[in-house]
Parts: structure tokens; C-alpha cells; sequence
């Protein structure tokens, strides 16, 4: 087996039938998913992601980590029943405080789809959580209970209530302080839910201070995730690990940002040609 020398990580969000921001529609991603299964790739845990990282251990050349962020529901409707059917897998770092109780709701991979539940665009679902309605849009504990026996997709954390608190709390000690209650609720409710302490943090819009990462390391998140483009290498810092944002395009655009991230001399350059 030829090693990687370099993991891309995908970022999604939405995967739905309404167009919006950060969405793919379920006809792209199935597109998206089946070129991977095609073409060989290894869809990492993220375990064995950061075990890659730390230079713990090798994976295959041809390896991808496949994350969304936030817990919408369309995750559960329209995505997750592909991941099942084409055996591959991926994380969805869920903000726990938006998490909802109930039964599972249908998804698209039961009878035909029938009497699916409608899954809005992203500002419409952004409306929804201020409204106070977030279980009409977010996942529950019972769909994540679901998808995680499956196998086909881990659960992890995106904080708790998912703030700038940078723009909420312009004191320095407050806002530390607010920073170590979030994620100690966060990991405490996946604890609670999962029955694990939970190692991986993916911060809200990307946003972290210096201060924020050393709570988040102290408090037992030895991976947190960005949403800054680059290369992912043995060796580099897992508490800045970087993604791709995956845009709502089929044909050969996925594979050939794979084929770009995964090669560090081709990465290293198509970064410098964009200036970053």
C-alpha cells in the first residue's frame, strides 16, 4: 500500500433540495460520494484521521476525511442514507445545544423516500433556531443514535451554542470564561448521549483566539478544526487542521481538489498561486 503523504479534509453543511448557502444539492452529493467510492478512496474516521497526523500511523494514498458542520437535519435525510449505501463515512461536528429529542424522522433511503421531511435553505434554518424552532431543522439524539450504530457516521463537537464570543463579550476574562463553560457543556452532553469523551472540536466560523485553543486543549480536544484552506501532513499542528469547502459543482471538480491536497508539492503551489 502506498502511504499518504497528505489527508484532504471536505467541509460540507447542507446537503438539500433548496439551493442556499453552504448547500450541495442530494443530486451532487450522491455524484460527489459514488466518484469517491469509484475511485478508491478511503473515507477516514476521524480517529484514524489524527493518528494519521500525529505520525502514528499510515493510511492509504487515496484517503479523504469527510466532516459537516452544525447537525442540520438534511444531513440525516439526504446524506447519511448514501454514506450507508456507497460504505463510506464521515463526521458531522454537531452543535449539541441545537440538538433535539423526539423519534427518528424518515430518510431517503426508506420506502422510496415517502413523506420526507422538508429540510429548508440555510438562512431559513438560521431563522428557525432564533425562532426557537430548531428541531424543525436539526438533528435529535435519536437520528445521531441511528446513523452512529450504523457505522457510517461519528459524531463530535462544535461547541454548544455555537458563538462569536469575541463580538459577545469584549472582556477578556468573561469571554475565556463563557469559552471553557461552552465547550465543557458540549463535551459533557456528548459524554452523556455518546458515552465517550469527545477529542475533536471543530470551532464556529473558523473563529478561535489563541486563549480559545489552550481551554479547548486543556480540556481534553487534542483535534480542533478550521476552515482554512491547506494541506493536512504527519507532523503538522492536529489544533489547526485544515478543510476544503466543498461547492455544489459534480463532474471532475471534487476529484480534482482531492488530487490537489493530497500531493504536497502541487498543494504547497496551488496555495501560493492564490495567496495563502
Amino acid at each position: 500500500m502506498k502511504p499518504a503523504r497528505a489527508v484532504p479534509v471536505l467541509m460540507y453543511h447542507h446537503v438539500s433540495p433548496h439551493p442556499g448557502l453552504v448547500t450541495v444539492s442530494p443530486h451532487t452529493f450522491e455524484q460527489q460520494m459514488a466518484r469517491l467510492a469509484r475511485g478508491g478512496y478511503t473515507a477516514l474516521t476521524a480517529g484514524r484521521f489524527l493518528s494519521f497526523l500525529k505520525g502514528e500511523r499510515t493510511v492509504p494514498d487515496k484517503s479523504v476525511l469527510i466532516t459537516f458542520d452544525d447537525g442540520f437535519l438534511d444531513n440525516y435525510v439526504h446524506a447519511f442514507p448514501v454514506l450507508q449505501r456507497l460504505g463510506l463515512h464521515a463526521v458531522i461536528f454537531a452543535v449539541t445545544g441545537w440538538i433535539g429529542e423526539g423519534d427518528p424522522r424518515p430518510h431517503a433511503g426508506e420506502a422510496g423516500g415517502a413523506g420526507l421531511p422538508d429540510c429548508p435553505n440555510h438562512k431559513e434554518c438560521a431563522q428557525a433556531i432564533a425562532g426557537g424552532r430548531a428541531d424543525d431543522v436539526m438533528l435529535r439524539w435519536s437520528e445521531i443514535a441511528r446513523m452512529e450504530a450504523s457505522g457510517a457516521v461519528e459524531i463530535h463537537s462544535h461547541t454548544h451554542s455555537h458563538l462569536r464570543w469575541d463580538q459577545l463579550y469584549p472582556d477578556r476574562d468573561v469571554r475565556l470564561a463563557k469559552v471553557e463553560e461552552d465547550l465543557r457543556r458540549s463535551r459533557d452532553a456528548l459524554r452523556a448521549r455518546l458515552g465517550r469523551a469527545d477529542i475533536h472540536l471543530c470551532w464556529p466560523w473558523g473563529y478561535f483566539e489563541p486563549e480559545y485553543q489552550l481551554i479547548a486543549s486543556e480540556l481534553g480536544f487534542t483535534a480542533q478544526y478550521t476552515v482554512a484552506k491547506g494541506l493536512n501532513r504527519p507532523g503538522d499542528d492536529p489544533r489547526h487542521i485544515h478543510r476544503i469547502v466543498v461547492k455544489d459543482r459534480a463532474g471532475s471538480w471534487l476529484p480534482s481538489r482531492l488530487r490537489i491536497y493530497r500531493q504536497p508539492w502541487l498543494g504547497g503551489l496551488y496555495l501560493k498561486l492564490r495567496g495563502q
